[in-house]
C-alpha cells in the first residue's frame, strides 16, 4: 500500500485521537453532573488508558501494510482484536494471527468494545454493501477508520465504505465514515480546516447522491458548523448535535469542536468530551482531526509519553513513515 502524505500529519492523527480517546475514556458512560467542570489530563493519575475507539484504529493501520486484498486483510485483523478482547496474552490465541499488533500485552485489553462491532466479528462473516450485515449506525465503523486517509488509492471512498459496511449495514455509518475520511484527506494534503470541511461536503453529496439520508447529514454538518462561528454555550451546542452514540453525532459533535477550537487542541477536546454521550468516541475523533491538521510536532508530548498503547503506536508510525 502506498502512502502519499506527510508523516507528522499522519503521526499527529494516531496520536491526536489517541489522547482524545484517553481523555474522554474515563467519563464515557458519566453524565455531565457526575463529571468535574475541569475535567483535563492532569485530572488522569498514571497512564492515559485508551478504548476500543485506539485499538481498531490500529488494526486498520496494520491492515495497510499487509500485502494482498485489502477487504480481506481488514477483516482478518479484526478478528484479531476481537481475540485480544477475550484472551491473556498471545499464547492463548485461537487462530493464527496476521497483524504484528498482537506481540505487545498492552493490546490484550477489553475497553469497553461496541455491541455491534463485537457482535459481527463474532459471527464471523463480514458484511458487505450488497448484503448489510445489521442496520446499525453506531460509531464503531467511523472511530477506527482514519488511517484510510493516508493511502493512495484512486477509489478511496469505496474503500471506505467496505470497511464500514464490514461490521455496520446502516448508509449513514458510511456516510459519515467517508465524510471523516475525505475531511482527512484534504487536511492532509495542507488545505485549511474550513475548505477541507467544505471540499468534503462536496465530496460526499456526490458519492451518496442518491441517498435518502446524505440531506439529513448534511443538515446536521451545517449546524454544526454555523454553531461553531458562534459564542454560545458548548454544552447546549453539543446537546442539540447529539450524544455521539451513533455515527453522524460523532463526527457533528468533533467536527463543532475542532472548527470553534482549532488553535487549541486541549480546550477542543475537553469541550468534545464533557457531554452525556459517547466521550472516548467524541474525543478521539476530534483528536484526529485537530492532530492531523497540526502535526504530531504540535501536541503535548507529556501526554502523549503517557498513553498506555505509546509503543505499538509509535512503531505503527515508524513502519508507516
Amino acid at each position: 500500500m502506498e502512502y502519499k502524505l506527510n508523516i507528522d500529519r499522519l503521526a499527529g492523527c494516531l496520536l491526536g485521537g489517541a489522547l482524545g480517546d484517553a481523555l474522554g475514556y474515563p467519563v464515557e458512560f458519566e453524565k455531565i453532573s457526575q463529571m468535574s467542570q475541569d475535567h483535563d489530563f492532569d485530572k488522569i493519575i498514571g497512564r492515559l488508558v485508551v478504548s476500543d475507539d485506539t485499538q481498531m484504529t490500529l488494526f486498520t493501520a496494520n491492515a495497510l501494510l499487509l500485502e494482498g486484498d485489502l477487504r480481506i486483510n481488514t477483516w482478518s485483523c479484526y478478528q484479531d482484536w476481537l481475540e485480544t478482547q477475550f484472551k491473556q496474552g498471545k499464547s492463548e490465541l485461537s487462530h493464527r494471527p496476521i497483524s504484528w499488533l498482537r506481540e505487545y500485552p498492552e493490546m490484550y485489553a477489553s475497553r469497553e468494545p461496541g455491541r455491534t462491532c463485537l457482535m459481527t466479528l463474532m459471527r464471523g462473516i463480514p458484511g458487505d454493501i450488497a448484503e448489510p450485515i445489521n442496520q446499525s449506525k453506531g460509531c464503531g465503523a467511523l472511530m477506527r477508520v482514519a488511517p484510510l486517509a493516508f493511502i493512495d488509492q484512486k477509489d478511496l471512498y469505496s474503500v471506505v465504505i467496505e470497511n464500514s459496511a464490514l461490521t455496520h449495514g446502516h448508509q449513514m455509518s458510511h456516510i459519515s465514515s467517508v465524510a471523516l475520511v475525505g475531511l482527512l484527506k484534504y487536511i492532509s494534503e495542507g488545505k485549511d480546516l474550513n475548505t477541507s470541511v467544505s471540499l468534503m461536503r462536496k465530496d460526499i453529496k456526490q458519492v451518496f447522491a442518491n441517498s435518502l439520508e446524505i440531506k439529513i447529514f448534511d443538515d446536521l454538518l451545517e449546524k454544526a458548523v454555523l454553531a461553531s462561528e458562534k459564542d454560545i454555550d458548548d454544552v447546549e451546542t453539543i446537546s442539540k448535535l447529539g450524544e455521539g452514540w451513533i455515527a453522524e453525532e460523532t463526527l457533528a459533535i468533533a467536527l463543532y469542536c475542532s472548527l470553534k477550537y482549532s488553535s487549541d487542541f486541549k480546550k477542543a477536546l475537553r469541550v468534545a468530551v464533557f457531554h452525556d454521550g459517547d466521550s472516548d468516541s467524541t474525543g478521539s475523533v476530534t483528536g484526529q482531526i485537530l492532530g492531523t491538521l497540526l502535526g504530531a510536532k504540535e501536541l503535548p508530548r507529556e501526554e502523549i509519553k503517557r498513553l498506555d498503547l505509546i509503543e505499538p503506536l509509535m512503531k505503527m508510525i515508524e513502519i508507516l513513515s
